[in-house]
């Protein structure tokens, strides 16, 4: 629960058969709308609750991620902002229990966005503004990113809060959908950026995604050859 009271929660779940939609009707007194069928995927889901939102802001939490605690609303809406995204840090959470914490850039723009999004769970979006322009569901995976694109292309103000806002749970499409992001990523560039700016944004990704994999293949490597190496200490000292 939080102890900011002003605020509505509203539930799409996509026809579920693990005892979501039970779990959901035994709870729908505290919703203000929700619903349980299938749908055309992450941001047709996320439409549907903006059309039946009615805050001055809207937060997309997916399935796996929370509010990082009970007062985070509290320290989000602590002063009045007239910005038009109000994004905070959050912390990642994988299996087995690891966490990180991550940190938001103090500042973000247009061009910030060619290269990366932000997080979009820690990111509290003026409603008026997606009920006015809602996620492009041709996007099946960076409709947030292309959003935040969109925005800063058209003078919105972003407004960063030093506040973590959310546990996110790390194992989403964006990160077994490698290369339909990668694909999605070259999309926006070239629906929102010229030509010539594009062709070096890309060059210059694949170059930086090549050299990275090298170095992961290098330190695997260093990592086999020093397991082996200390397994052969061992081994000596206990024939010793």
């Amino acid at each position: 629960m939080q102890s900011f009271c002003d605020f509505e929660w509203i539930v799409i779940d996509g026809g579920s058969s693990d005892g979501s939609r039970e779990f959901i009707s035994r709870h729908k007194d505290a919703m203000a709308w929700w619903c349980s069928e299938h749908d055309g995927g992450i941001y047709n889901a996320q439409n549907k609750g903006i059309e039946h939102a009615c805050g001055d802001y809207l937060l997309f939490l997916n399935s796996g991620d929370t509010l990082l605690a009970s007062d985070t609303l509290d320290k989000v809406f602590a002063s009045a902002s007239d910005a038009d995204v109000i994004y905070g840090d959050w912390e990642e959470r994988k299996k087995y229990g690891f966490r990180r914490k991550c940190h938001s850039p103090a500042s973000v723009n247009y061009y910030f966005f060619a290269i990366r999004p932000i997080c979009h769970q820690a990111a509290f979006i003026r409603g008026s503004l997606l009920k006015q322009s809602p996620y492009d569901e041709s996007y099946s995976i960076c409709a947030d990113w292309a959003k935040w694109v969109e925005l800063s292309k058209k003078g919105c103000k972003f407004q960063h809060v030093p506040v973590s806002v959310c546990f996110y749970y790390r194992d989403g499409i964006s990160y077994h959908s490698v290369k339909e992001k990668r694909q999605e990523h070259k999309r926006i560039l070239l629906d929102f950026y010229p030509i010539e700016f594009t062709e070096v944004v890309v060059a210059l990704t694949d170059k930086i995604r090549h050299r990275l994999k090298i170095i992961q293949r290098l330190v695997w490597l260093a990592s086999f050859f020093l397991f082996v190496l200390i397994v052969l200490i061992v081994w000596i000292m206990i024939a010793a």
